[in-house]
């Protein structure tokens, strides 16, 4: 009594027109599944770049600090740290207070290709500051800043920005 005529359930017309439906909504929800993953795949490019980018960092401290453990460190051993590169300016600025040294340069980190691109790249304006030991009986410390440059593209890597909250402290 309530029930219309058309396609019946437990029929062979009824299977077909519910395999379709569900074929249909699998498909829908795999275009969505799909657009959302390529809405999203700059910024996971981007993050894994940054996250490159502050490897890298962490990595010239590590150097710095090998570098100043005979309580020395002279501009070409730094030099030696921040070499000149294409897109990354590389060592930018050099500044000496007494034995502690001040070093800003803009790294490059690399991740993987964004939807039509082969690689992501990001540069980003760092600060290292270096306090040698000149006695020998403790490891050199180097702390880095990551500099916000403010109104001007990152890829100036001027000292103007103002210091991100995210300082690593060496060992």
């Amino acid at each position: 009594m309530g029930r219309r005529d058309g396609v019946r359930s437990g029929t062979a017309g009824g299977c077909l027109f519910n395999g379709c439906l569900a074929v249909l909504v699998l498909l829908l929800v795999c275009i969505i599944g799909l657009g959302a993953w390529v809405a999203t795949a700059d910024d996971r490019a981007d993050s894994q770049a940054r996250a490159d980018m502050r490897s890298g960092a962490e990595t010239r401290q590590e150097r710095l600090v090998g570098a100043a453990a005979d309580g020395v460190l002279d501009d070409s051993e730094i030099a030696r740290v921040f070499p000149r590169g294409k897109p990354a300016q590389g060592l930018v600025r050099i500044e000496r207070h007494g034995p502690d040294v001040m070093v800003t340069a803009e790294l490059l980190g690399v991740g993987p290709g964004a939807f039509l691109t082969s690689e992501t790249l990001v540069t980003g304006c760092f600060t290292f500051s270096i306090t040698p030991d000149g006695r020998g009986h403790r490891r050199p410390e180097v702390t880095i800043k990551e500099l916000a440059v403010e109104d001007e593209p990152q890829s100036v890597c001027t000292t103007a920005g103002v210091p991100s909250p995210s300082v690593f402290p060496s060992h």
